[in-house]
């Protein structure tokens, strides 16, 4: 009984956490043909460090832990496309939403299968894989 209600306490504090995150993102939701993109608009893209520059531009943002994750810190990383001054989370959902028709699409879908897979480099290309991927469709 007592594993029961531990793990139940667990699972409410961890989605409330996540609520909490989620909320203090302070995003915009960018509405086009029924998807929704979210567009990260609390920083600019100067806080963020630049780790590739392709296709599309890679940030990597660090902030620190709490007592979730035992105070490591904690990593995410956003995208943008080269024109736009708009930073997105760096998710398949995105993606697949932006380049949502053609080959991009169909390159995304086949070869990325979680958020996790996008942010692989490859040491031979010197870069990380999604912009090798997409720079082989820009330049077909």
């Amino acid at each position: 009984m007592k594993t029961i209600t531990f793990s139940t306490i667990m699972l409410v504090l961890l989605f409330s956490t996540t609520l909490i995150q989620a909320h203090s993102l302070n995003a915009t939701e960018i509405l086009s043909n029924n998807t929704v993109i979210t567009a990260v608009q609390q920083h600019q893209p100067s806080d963020y460090n630049v780790v590739d520059k392709g296709v599309i531009i890679i940030y990597k943002r660090e902030r620190p832990g709490d007592k979730l994750n035992l105070f490591k810190p904690v990593v995410s990383y956003y995208f943008s496309l080269k024109d736009s001054e708009k930073i997105y989370s760096l998710t398949l959902e995105n993606l697949k939403n932006i380049y949502r028709d053609g080959k991009a699409f169909d390159l995304i879908d086949g070869n990325f299968r979680t958020d996790n897979d996008l942010v692989s480099y490859d040491a031979y290309h010197h870069q990380y894989r999604i912009n090798y991927y997409l720079s082989k469709i820009n330049h077909s």
